[in-house]
Formats: C-alpha cells, structure tokens, sequence
C-alpha cells in the first residue's frame, strides 16, 4: 500500500491495517475546522481516506472513494479488538465538505479520455489550496498540477528514476504539449535540452522511451498518459 506523505498537514496520523503500522502526514481537512484530519490513499480505481474524528492521532474511519468522488465504502477501527468494521457509507461524497471540489479525485485528459490520479495533496502557488497530486509511476515520479482551480490538469512534470525530466501544459482536448526536457544530474543541478513541441496520440516516442528524430532523449518518460501503466 503507498501513503501519500506530502508532510504539509497538521500532524502525523497513525493508521492500522491488517496487524501493519503506517504513519503519514494528515493533508486534508475533511470537516472544515481549519485542522487536516485525514490522511489520503491512492488506489487502482480512486483513493482511501483514513480519518482521525477523535483527534488521538490514530486514524478511527476509513471511506473507500471511487474516480467519480462517490463514497463506496466506509469502516470504523475498533480499538479493543484492532479491527475494522465495515458501517453504512456517509451520504455527504467526500471531498465536497464546503460544498466545492476540494479534495476530488483530479482529471487528466489524455487523447484517450480522462483518467483520475487521485486528490491533490500539495500547494506549489502557496494559496492555501491543494493543487498538485504526486503519483508514482513505473519509470519515476510524475507531478500533476490543477493551475486554475477547475479539477483537470494544466501542467504535468516527469521525473524519471534516471533524473530525466518532462514538462507537457494541456493545450487543447485531449492535446499537451511539451514545453521543455531535461535532466538533474548528480549533484542535483538541472538542465534545460528541449522545449516545446505538441504531442498527440501518434507521438508515442514520448511515453514509451523510443528515440525522437533530433533529439538525445532515447528514454523519456516512458509510459502514455492515456495508458493504464502510466499511473501505476
């Protein structure tokens, strides 16, 4: 299981799952007291979120929310018995607390259709909002940022495992483009050495390593947005 720890929360939150202990920085104030209580994590088909209601530091609820933000399912720790009971699911979808779309699952439309990469758990405009969910894929890390506020990606940034990096805006339906390559050497210095070029569903030498005519990157970011490997 990976656990998001963005450490931008309130504290650490203490989850128990199956005789495991995880520990993770709460990054989302579920009932809008102005303190993050819950800690979320990122599944195949949506995300969980662990719950701390009672403010003991250990996580009491776990809801299971689907792409769509729908709450599928929901269970309460059991302190004396260090088990988790399944209960009726809250009618409130999470991620609407303050009735907006704080906490959905982000959009990224690919040339294939859209794919869900979870909430998004970190603030790069220091606005006091989340805009940017971190989600690993298998060749790296991969960044993507909601700019505007409207719940699709604007801006997708790559980090490769080998320090390669790609940077791609959304610029049209189902169309990004590449705005600048590069790569973070050793010593954590980074360097610019390509930018911007449209890529479309045909380009597939982005996403899947092959060399690109004119260019050095022969192993790129590896996978395409619109493929299932990409989150994964």
């Amino acid at each position: 299981m990976y656990v998001e720890d963005t450490g931008s929360g309130d504290g650490d939150i203490r989850i128990d799952i199956a005789d495991s202990e995880y520990t993770a920085e709460a990054n989302y104030d579920l009932n809008d007291d102005g303190v993050d209580e819950t800690v979320a994590v990122l599944t195949d088909d949506g995300f969980l979120a662990y719950t701390d209601s009672d403010s003991d530091g250990e996580a009491d609820v776990m809801r299971g929310i689907d792409e769509r933000g729908n709450v599928v399912e929901q269970a309460r720790y059991d302190e004396s018995t260090g088990e988790w009971t399944s209960e009726k699911p809250d009618e409130s979808p999470v991620g609407e607390p303050n009735g907006g779309d704080e906490g959905r699952s982000m959009v990224v439309d690919t040339p294939q259709g859209d794919r869900e990469v979870g909430p998004p758990t970190e603030d790069t405009n220091n606005d006091g909002k989340a805009d940017t969910a971190i989600v690993d894929t298998e060749h790296g890390q991969m960044m993507v940022t909601d700019a505007d506020g409207d719940g699709s990606a604007d801006q997708m940034v790559e980090i490769s495992d080998s320090g390669e990096v790609t940077v791609a805006k959304h610029t049209g339906d189902g169309e990004w483009t590449v705005v600048e390559q590069g790569r973070v050497d050793g010593q954590g210095q980074y360097a610019a050495q390509q930018r911007s070029f449209e890529v479309n569903g045909t380009e597939d030498w982005l996403w899947n390593g092959e060399e690109r005519d004119g260019t050095d990157r022969g192993d790129a970011a590896g996978t395409d947005p619109a493929d299932d490997s990409f989150w994964t």
